[in-house]
């Protein structure tokens, strides 16, 4: 999978067009505002947690075409808050951060590029986001048999990929009450990639918030016996595809967030889990959200009406907004939830 989307030259995130309508799938960064009205909310909220700071970094991660970033800067700019001192985007994929440099040079922004997390220098008062990043990550597979996790491999046969079952799982444990539910061939998948990157977060942020969004469950819903084949699926032209082994470097492979290990493994880490939630209630919720959407529904224009069809898509749960999620984690910081998202907080359900 590692190989399939990041190999240089080669893997699907160095090909010249992933997003959009010419692209395979639409991120919430192609549909409008709304998540940057959201991440703007989070941000100042973050920034008067940390202190008020004259002195702060904005960083993302992932950012895939820049547009986000480049959204969320405008708006702290807009709002008379004082600006971050360094604008730090980190991105593994050369195509995109040539992309994103074009894009950010358009925009007259000052922004700092580097490959990995491990290149970015320490910093203190940090807001780092993400916006689908961690489903990007390589997993690995497992069939339950005879009562054993059996990691499932890729092999070559006939000219083309296939699964080939490999040796027992032994760097991997589920609690009994999941597994003893599962049928026999049951089929699933765990990310190593969460452990490095909390390790990488906790050792560069010294005082910081996390915001973390993407599509994903808890444990609990993530490893149900009904889900027979786990969440790993790719994406070619705007369709889902079950078969991750076809078009290998040509379409998108992806896999859910399973939000429990993850806060797990950044509490571990040092980072403390202050909030989880849908993205539909966060976003209702944003007051900048509720601003846009005040000001578009007062106009009738094509432009506006189609803004607001994005919102809804982002907002209900029947579009994206059940399936995404918020994290929010601190380090450093003795942090209380934002006030206006604080009853709609599930982060108890991570551990049900």
């Amino acid at each position: 999978m590692r190989m399939a989307l990041y190999e240089p030259g080669l893997g699907y995130y160095e090909r010249a067009e992933v997003f959009g309508r010419g692209g395979d799938y639409v991120t919430a960064a192609e549909l409008g505002p709304w998540l940057a009205c959201g991440l703007f909310d989070l941000t100042h909220w973050g920034w008067q947690a940390l202190g008020r700071p004259n002195r702060w970094v904005l960083i993302e991660q992932g950012g895939g075409s820049g547009k986000l970033l480049a959204q969320l800067v405008g708006l702290i700019h807009d709002s008379g808050m004082p600006p971050p001192v360094r604008v730090i985007e980190v991105e593994q994929s050369a195509q995109l951060r040539a992309r994103q440099a074009e894009w950010f040079a358009r925009k007259g922004l000052t922004v700092e590029q580097f490959a990995s997390l491990a290149d970015v220098p320490n910093v203190d008062q940090a807001l780092l986001f993400s916006n689908e990043l961690p489903d990007a990550f390589p997993v690995r597979c497992f069939r339950w048999r005879d009562g054993r996790m059996i990691e499932r491999g890729v092999g070559w046969n006939n000219g083309a990929f296939c699964w080939r079952e490999m040796d027992e799982v032994r760097d991997f444990f589920l609690p009994c009450a999941l597994t003893s539910t599962w049928p026999e061939g049951y089929c699933g998948e765990w990310c190593p990639g969460l452990e490095i990157w909390q390790r990488e977060l906790a050792a560069r942020l010294a005082r910081g918030l996390v915001f973390t969004v993407d599509y994903g469950y808890a444990r609990s819903e993530y490893y149900r016996p009904g889900r027979m084949e786990g969440t790993l699926l790719a994406h070619f032209q705007h369709r889902v595809v079950e078969d991750v082994l076809a078009r290998v470097g040509r379409q998108d492979i992806t896999a859910h967030v399973d939000f429990t290990r993850l806060a797990e493994l950044g509490r571990a880490q040092g980072l403390a889990p202050l909030l989880w939630m849908g993205q539909g209630a966060w976003l209702a919720q944003s007051p900048a959200v509720q601003h846009a959407i005040r000001q578009l529904s007062a106009d009738r224009s094509p432009k506006a009406m189609a803004l607001l069809a994005h919102a809804k898509r982002l907002l209900l749960p029947y579009g994206m907004g059940e399936v995404f999620k918020l994290l929010i984690q601190s380090i450093g910081v003795d942090a209380e939830p934002p006030q206006f998202l604080a009853r709609f907080r599930r982060t108890h359900a991570l551990w049900k």
